[in-house]
């Protein structure tokens, strides 16, 4: 359920009734009988509170639409129990208060729900009891009501939530701009954003879902053309690509990891050296001792878990596969490392860990552009904030002076421009 599995190119009905479509006889063949089709695929859309047109092709519906698509083809095979796998994943909050309000009338229709999530304010916000797993076994039964933030990190991680974020001081160490940024615009998603990024620097850019966070960090990294200018290092972005990118020592991990970030079939391994595998080769030959010597390495420091380098990396959990595509970038020595939401679908304790990872890169001199729409986040690791909205800046902040409330006043279209 976290990655939907729809046809885009029929319609909802025939979706919600895939595998069983209405049926009656015509001359002894069995022929779809599409008015009993369309009739109760409205009647369960009916039942969920939505008005879908059910002729409407799936491909022409929003994220959160297909899963109520995917909500009304349980019921149609008369689900007593439905099981969603981080569904909010990548909605927006007006689609996440959409599908949380179907799941209240399901609950209220005798539907039992199993809600798999590492948001903890979904799960105090939607659930009655809770399982906490920790390395595949049962840490904890909590009552919500009953229960607390602390209680659930504490049994999720076996540490306290003082422990969630690094108590870092900054660690910018000269005034030296290792990434300029003047008047960045991408047609219809950005418009004249600038910021300079200096060494030891975690530069945090927030914004919602739509607010051009995504498209910034595809931009920045050549994989969106741009208009503007763009400096790494004092050195011109003149002909934006990701393979000039790499060669001026950006790197970065992608806000869909699935699609941009790793490549399933193909092991730990070759995931990792993606991006540097001249590094490994000699006279035309890849030193294969040489390039599994510096795997195992990123391994170890990044505390990344498998059984083996050579396992397919789709096997790995999200959170140890995100770690996989940081150890790539690493591997380049990037000077600039572009992260577009980073903790997405990640479990707490890799959470912290990436955290750490962050805090301890930048002590070390680089340069972090941390792109998320996670503001706890954002607030408790960043030396700057830029805030996003409708594809501009409309606030900037320095370390300490930013609240969250100004913020997310900011990011919902608040008109005051704030600079501190």
């Amino acid at each position: 359920y976290q990655e939907l599995e729809v046809f885009p190119d029929l319609t909802v009905a025939e979706n919600i009734f895939m595998g069983d479509l209405p049926a009656t006889r015509f001359m002894g063949v069995p022929v779809t009988n599409r008015r009993e089709v369309y009739v109760r695929a409205r009647e369960l859309l009916e039942l969920l509170g939505e008005d879908i047109d059910p002729e409407t092709p799936v491909r022409r519906l929003s994220v959160s639409a297909k899963q109520i698509v995917e909500i009304a083809r349980a019921l149609a095979k008369k689900a007593n129990i439905i099981v969603m796998d981080e569904p909010t994943a990548t909605l927006s909050q007006k689609e996440v208060e959409r599908l949380f309000a179907v799941i209240r009338r399901l609950r209220d229709q005798g539907v039992g729900i199993i809600y798999i999530t590492h948001r903890l304010e979904e799960v105090f916000t939607i659930s009655d009891r809770v399982v906490v797993l920790r390395d595949g076994k049962n840490s904890g039964f909590f009552g919500t009501r009953e229960t607390s933030w602390r209680d659930l990190v504490q049994a999720m991680i076996g540490r306290t939530l003082e422990e969630l974020y690094p108590k870092r001081a900054s660690s910018i160490r000269s005034e030296k701009v290792l990434l300029r940024v003047e008047n960045f615009s991408i047609p219809k998603y950005l418009e004249s954003v600038s910021f300079t990024l200096r060494e030891g620097e975690i530069l945090g850019v927030f914004g919602l879902v739509g607010s051009g966070i995504s498209e910034l960090a595809l931009g920045l990294f050549g994989a969106l053309p741009f208009k503007g200018r763009v400096e790494v290092d004092g050195r011109a972005f003149t002909y934006p690509s990701p393979s000039v990118a790499k060669n001026l020592g950006l790197g970065f991990i992608p806000a869909d990891r699935k699609q941009e970030g790793v490549l399933p079939e193909l092991s730990v391994v070759q995931n990792i050296t993606l991006a540097s595998l001249e590094s490994y080769c000699r006279g035309g030959f890849l030193r294969l001792r040489d390039e599994r010597s510096c795997v195992r390495e990123w391994v170890r420091r990044l505390n990344i878990h498998l059984r083996s380098i050579d396992q397919p990396i789709k096997s790995l959990s999200g959170g140890n596969q995100q770690k996989a595509v940081l150890a790539r970038w690493l591997a380049t020595n990037s000077k600039v490392l572009i992260a577009a939401e980073p903790t997405q679908g990640v479990d707490v304790g890799t959470r912290i860990d990436i955290y750490h990872i962050f805090d301890d890169l930048a002590k070390r001199g680089m340069g972090i552009v941390l792109l998320s729409s996670d503001l706890p986040e954002v607030l408790a690791l960043s030396d700057k904030i830029i805030v996003l909205e409708g594809g501009k800046a409309v606030g900037c902040f320095s370390k300490g002076e930013a609240d969250e409330r100004t913020i997310l006043y900011l990011a919902m279209g608040g008109k005051e421009a704030v600079t501190h």
